[in-house]
């Protein structure tokens, strides 16, 4: 695929995106103003000498049907298979979607959130701002808070929010034990 960016039928790509070689995309998607989709991902390895040296990525990104990717979200190639974004999934602004990413059909993934070299399973919601680690898993159907820092894998229909992502139950609780601590001393 060197060489090549393939668009389906019905898919619109506004002005100002830049699409690199080994990008596929679905029918009936949207790219907004400013999308940078398919550069290389933010992949260094030490060399014998200890110094950085870049990794290839020689994936790339496929972006399935249905989706709508807004203004000056950037999706990373993959640096050894494709970076992947299903069926259905809606990407706001500012997002990044680094290299080897994985995501579900259906999810939504609000303004200004990261998502590291992870996968995220069909039907998730991550709110405005969070960001979430290398080499977790988001389950289906779970929900990530606004500004949560995920650090750790999420299971299926689960609640996380807060710095670290907590459950939201533990998050609560925690909470609730530091008011009352406040209002004690």
């Amino acid at each position: 695929m060197i060489g090549q960016v393939m668009i389906g039928a019905g898919s619109v790509i506004h002005s100002g995106v830049h699409m690199y070689d080994g990008v596929r995309i679905g029918r009936n998607v949207m790219i907004h103003s400013g999308c940078v989709i398919g550069s290389d991902g933010f992949g260094f390895e030490r060399n014998e000498a200890g110094k950085w040296v870049k990794f290839p990525h020689i994936g790339g990104v496929v972006i399935e049907d249905d989706v709508e990717i807004c203004a000056l979200t950037h999706v990373a190639r993959g640096a050894l298979w494709d970076t992947v974004i299903g069926q259905g999934t809606k990407i706001d602004a500012q997002c990044h979607i680094g290299h080897n990413v994985i995501i579900g059909q259906d999810c939504v993934i609000c303004a200004q959130a990261m998502v590291g070299c992870s996968s995220v399973g069909h039907g998730v919601w991550i709110a405005p701002g969070a960001i979430l680690r290398n080499k977790i898993h988001i389950g289906n159907g779970a929900l990530v808070g606004m500004g949560s820092v995920v650090t750790r894998d999420v299971p299926d229909k689960m609640t996380v929010m807060g710095v670290p992502a907590r459950l939201a139950d533990e998050q609560r609780r925690l909470l609730k034990r530091l008011a009352d601590l406040a209002a004690e001393g």
